[in-house]
């Protein structure tokens, strides 16, 4: 079962990677509309989703470029989640305080890579 977990994140990552471009236009264009038209109940929930899948393909862009990546499920589950809260508290609570969450998804998802050849690269 972990096998086939591994296998959808790194599809999944491999996807966000490869259309990266349209996911960053497409999270920017949700965020403006949601803060320009969107109902104040909207808001905040297009927002974090908007950033969640923005960061994710950040991250999917950082294990393309390590040349071994082994994703770690759980350690990967945590910082996507992170990122979420800390987008949301980003948002709607303390800017510093969603950043350190953001920060501790991304430091998250470092630990769930692990990169080959030397530690300099």
């Amino acid at each position: 079962m972990t096998d086939r977990a591994d296998s959808t994140v790194r599809r999944t990552l491999a996807t966000l990677r490869s259309r990266r471009y349209a996911v960053y236009v497409g999270g920017l264009v949700v965020v403006g509309l949601a803060v320009t038209v969107g109902p104040s109940w909207t808001r905040t929930p297009a927002v974090v989703a908007a950033l969640t899948v923005m960061c994710t393909t950040y991250l999917a862009e950082l294990a393309g470029h390590a040349r071994t990546v082994r994703a770690e499920t759980a350690v990967t589950a945590v910082a996507v989640a992170g990122i979420a809260v800390g987008a949301y508290v980003l948002v709607e609570v303390s800017r510093v305080g969603g950043a350190l969450f953001v920060l501790g998804g991304v430091l998250f998802f470092r630990a769930a890579i692990t990169t080959g050849g030397d530690k300099g690269e």
